[in-house]
C-alpha cells in the first residue's frame, strides 16, 4: 500500500506542477484546477502518513556506491596508519571518507541531471487523457485495501483517499479550462 501511495503522490506532483506552470503563463489565469489537484495530493499524503510511510532513500544505487567509495578510501588509509587507536589520524581518515562519499554522490547526481537534460520531454502530464483514470483506479485500490485493514488508523486512510477522489473528480471537471 505504501509504495502505491508514494507512486500516486509522485504522479500528482508532476500534474500539479504542470497545471501551476500553465496558470502562471496563461493570459487568463485559472487557479482552481491546480488547487484542486494539490488538495487531492494533500489527501493522499495524509493517507500515507496514516501508514507511517518512511521516506524512501532518494538514490538507492547512488547512496550504495557512495558508501562503497567512502569505504574504499577509508580502509586503505586505516591499513597505512601505524597506530590506528590515535584520535588525530582516525579523525582525518573519517573526514576523508565523508568527503569522498559526498563528492561521489554529487558527481553521480550531476551525471544523472545531465543525462536527463538530453532526453526529450513527453506530453505534459495534464494533457494525458488516461492519467486521471489511472490515478482514480490507483486511489480506489488503495482505499479498498485501507478499508480491509485491521487497524482503525489505517482504515481512516480510506476516508482520506475518498476525499482525494472527490478532489480529483473536481479537478478533472476543470480540465477543459486548463487546456
Amino acid at each position: 500500500m505504501a509504495p502505491r501511495l508514494r507512486h500516486l503522490d509522485r504522479e500528482l506532483t508532476a500534474t500539479v506542477t504542470d497545471a501551476q506552470c500553465r496558470d502562471w503563463v496563461a493570459d487568463r489565469p485559472d487557479r482552481v484546477g491546480f488547487a484542486r489537484l494539490g488538495q487531492a495530493r494533500q489527501e493522499i499524503r495524509t493517507a500515507a502518513d496514516r501508514y507511517r510511510v518512511a521516506a524512501p532513500i532518494a538514490d538507492g544505487p547512488t547512496a550504495l556506491s557512495a558508501v562503497a567509495a567512502g569505504a574504499l578510501v577509508v580502509l586503505p588509509l586505516l591499513l597505512l596508519v601505524p597506530d590506528p587507536t590515535r584520535p588525530l589520524p582516525l579523525a582525518g581518515i573519517a573526514v576523508a571518507g565523508v568527503w569522498a562519499t559526498s563528492g561521489l554522490r554529487a558527481g553521480l547526481r550531476r551525471l544523472r541531471i545531465r543525462s536527463a537534460r538530453g532526453t526529450p520531454d513527453g506530453p505534459a502530464p495534464i494533457d494525458d487523457p488516461y492519467r486521471y483514470a489511472r490515478q482514480r483506479r490507483g486511489i480506489e485500490a488503495c482505499a479498498l485495501s485501507a478499508r480491509a485493514d485491521r487497524s482503525y488508523r489505517r482504515r481512516a486512510a480510506a476516508t482520506d483517499l475518498e476525499y482525494a477522489l472527490d478532489w480529483l473528480a473536481a479537478a478533472q471537471e476543470e480540465l477543459p479550462r486548463l487546456r
